[in-house]
């Protein structure tokens, strides 16, 4: 590939041409036309508005070449349009270029749709609040008379409005021509960006919540967020010497942390003062959005210097961490792994086995591992922290595991409840009444765990047994009596509950399986006078909604919380002396190899409840299935049980971490023709094996609760310890089929690693 110093020194006297990518689901590059206005100043990795069908797109250039690529003509390429303005967002280098290419290749997506990761929503908000005005030679142009007819029309506009207008306003979708006046008017300088207004430099560090005291002193070396007390980090010798290793070593490292979350935030403070130290940049990445704040106000109080606190849509293009100023501390959500941050030395994973780091929508990276790989290119130091690391992470051979254990003094008292030797249908145990009424004369906290929101899983006929199903996803109806209504908890198409079985048209219909709303209407039976709140999905929708109830939680007024894993998305709550789990093993019943891990995850977040033994905390644990390894872990605190026993199945399932895994979908309209295509990917993907390398190949079956738009979907299964020969064999298949089904007719949906199998 000639350099771009040889671009520039030759002239141009030969025509140059771009390898172009655009941001569309497009694996190949385009090739263009440079202008010869542009010659001297476009390189590799700079951003570009070229003409793509009837729109105009913004590109990369990852290529620049002095003749006609081999095999290719001339008459039907076109000029790139104008190089794009920077001033509002970072120019991707070569280096994060190679990083999309990287991605492109481990999830078996087109490049195109990578360079979107490049650019994130935080660079589409601010292009779409940039506003331009007419400047001084524009005016002059307008009152002259010398302005061209085809950009009078915009410039005169622009000049009606003393504020300026929107870029988004002026450039219409697919609009080639007003994005065309729009850059004519830009090149002639006779329009130009408003400056931005000016803002506190630290305005998101305002975010706070609510300070609750407990009645208590607190020492001068605690910092109080909501409820929780967090002590300043006490120096780890061997942690800060680890640290201060591989800062200085400028080589990729991977350490992952077991820790409770209290020591995980002391270690993290000791590895965020590590690499300030060394002028190097960390970014730390949590699951939720509604942490990043949370976050920022705890990091605040631990690191000596607040100001370095950035989230990425605080961070300029023109002083970007480690090009000029001071290094600086992001924190976000997934998409913060890709801030343009040269120097960074530390990158650190917060719940790293939390299903929200997993973008949904192609290319369906995985912040965990694109982490690892920019861990690699920048030379820095990945930390992977939780309280229960992912079977991927606890066995990774690259990585070096760091265990803090549990002490036995911070546990609360766990009773175990064998709800075989209950009565049938019994939510509330015995013992858990007792504790429960015993709790609320002493004034003491109670939390209820339970993880499934809903008045009930379902209803069914006792006479016939029919069930009510959705139509389109064949998947049973969910009941909410708040709602008073039957819903898809896949596509929400909901019913009313009907009066009778539509089969038999007998009365006797009987709802299966408790959710939290029947949990609510029972506790508020039993306990008329207590303040009881519930969380839970359902709530959560409207925002609104959900801020009150949060507000009132953290206000610590209520005597029972009621909730599902909603209660661990956000900061720690605090702690109460009473928690039941009613259904400990609700989760494994669950249609995916991971489901005794979440349970495992889910029930030792909900242990966290409870305050330590001797300040009276205590857990009740109901199950039917007391024996099984993620409730016996649980039980005695021993998590390697747990991690070797779920080991062992899965290598005898075949499944990650002992392979990798990938979904492949097909969606269509035409059911026939959704089956006939996945048969004929596992027939290619069959053809493509050879016999040193072998895949699994399960399916191709219909998905129910997939089903959107009248779309039907089937989806095949595949797996293969080679993750290089899977990535190829895939990719080949897919191109192959959307080349056989053009015009979009079908979809073929590729999931490396996926989170959800249900």
């Amino acid at each position: 590939m000639p350099s771009d110093d040889h671009h520039r020194s030759r002239g141009v006297t030969h025509p140059l041409y771009a390898d172009v990518i655009v941001p569309r689901h497009i694996a190949k590059a385009f090739t263009y036309i440079v202008p010869a206005a542009l010659a001297h100043t476009i390189s590799i990795g700079q951003k570009v508005l070229v003409p793509f069908g009837r729109t105009i797109l913004e590109g990369a250039v990852i290529a620049l070449n002095v003749g006609i690529p081999k095999g290719m003509g001339t008459t039907h390429l076109k000029e790139i349009t104008s190089l794009v303005d920077d001033s509002q967002d970072a120019e991707p280098t070569p280096a994060r270029l190679e990083l999309s290419r990287a991605i492109a290749e481990y999830y078996v997506a087109p490049w195109g749709q990578c360079l979107r990761l490049l650019q994130s929503r935080h660079s589409h908000e601010r292009a779409s609040k940039r506003r331009y005005l007419v400047t001084h030679q524009g005016r002059t142009a307008l009152t002259s008379g010398t302005c061209p007819d085809h950009i009078h029309g915009m410039l005169a506009r622009i000049a009606k409005r003393p504020q300026g207008i929107l870029e988004s306003t002026l450039i219409k979708p697919r609009d080639r021509a007003s994005r065309n006046t729009f850059e004519a008017l830009k090149q002639r300088a006779w329009i130009a960006a408003a400056p931005p207004p000016a803002a506190h430099p630290d305005v998101e560090m305002q975010t706070s919540f609510p300070m609750i005291g407990d009645g208590q002193d607190h020492p001068k070396d605690a910092s109080v967020h909501g409820h929780v007390i967090i002590e300043s980090p006490k120096p780890d010798p061997l942690w800060i010497g680890r640290m201060t290793d591989c800062l200085h070593s400028n080589r990729p490292h991977k350490i992952v942390l077991h820790a409770p979350w209290k020591q995980r935030v002391t270690r993290l403070a000791d590895a965020i003062q590590q690499t300030l130290a060394v002028g190097k940049s960390a970014i730390v990445l949590v699951g939720e959005i509604a942490k990043v704040a949370w976050f920022e106000r705890l990091l605040s109080d631990f690191i000596d210097n607040p100001a370095t606190l950035r989230s990425p849509s605080r961070v300029s293009p023109h002083r970007t961490p480690g090009r000029h100023g001071s290094p600086s501390v992001i924190v976000g959500t997934r998409s913060a792994v890709f801030t343009p941050c040269k120097t960074v030395g530390l990158i650190w994973v917060e719940g790293e086995e939390d299903p929200a780091f997993k973008e949904p929508q192609e290319p369906r990276y995985h912040a965990r591992d694109v982490a690892w790989m920019r861990a690699q290119t920048d030379g820095a130091l990945l930390v992977l922290a939780s309280s229960h690391p992912s079977l991927e992470s606890i066995f990774d051979p690259h990585a070096d595991i760091r265990t803090v254990p549990v002490e036995q003094a911070d546990r609360p008292t766990i009773e175990l409840v064998d709800l075989r030797q209950e009565p049938g249908g019994t939510l509330f145990s015995r013992r858990l009444v007792e504790a429960m009424r015993e709790a609320m004369e002493n004034r003491a906290g109670i939390v209820l765990f339970l993880n499934r929101r809903g008045y009930a899983h379902t209803f069914i006929c006792r006479d016939c047994g029919w069930m009510p199903r959705c139509s389109t996803c064949a998947v049973p109806l969910g009941y909410s009596r708040e709602a008073g209504t039957l819903a898809c908890r896949y596509c929400g198409k909901g019913n009313p509950l009907p009066e009778s079985c539509p089969l038999c048209h007998a009365s006797h219909l009987r709802s299966v399986g408790e959710g939290t709303e029947r949990v609510e209407a029972d506790v508020r039976r039993m306990f008329p006078h207590a303040n009881i709140l519930r969380l839970d999905g359902e709530r959560l929708r409207r925002p609104s909604v959900g801020r009150g109830l949060w507000e009132k939680i953290r206000s610590g007024s209520w005597n029972i919380l009621i909730g599902t894993q909603a209660l661990f998305q956000r900061e720690p709550l605090p702690c109460r002396e009473l928690v039941g789990i009613l259904h400990a093993d609700s989760g494994l019943h669950i249609p995916d190899f991971r489901a005794a891990e979440r349970t495992y995850q889910h029930l030792d977040d909900a242990v966290g409840f409870a305050r330590p033994a001797s300040e009276g905390g205590r857990v009740i644990l109901q199950t039917r299935l007391p024996t099984h390894h993620a409730v016996q872990a649980v039980l005695f605190n021993d998590p390697q049980r747990f991690y070797e026993e779920e080991y062992t199945a899965r290598r005898l399932l075949n499944y990650p971490p002992i392979c990798h895994v990938a979904t492949l979908s097909v969606m269509g309209k035409d059911s026939r023709e959704v089956e006939t295509a996945a048969a004929q990917w596992k027939h290619r993907l069959d053809e493509s094996i050879h016999e040193e390398k072998t895949l699994t190949l399960l399916g191709p079956v219909p998905t129910p609760g997939r089903n959107t738009q009248g779309r039907y979907r089937h989806q095949l299964l595949v797996k293969g310890t080679d993750r290089a020969f899977l990535c190829a064999r895939i990719r080949e298949s897919v191109e192959r089929l959307e080349h056989q089904y053009r015009n979009r007719r079908m979809t073929f949906v590729v999931d490396m690693d996926p989170v959800d199998m249900r």
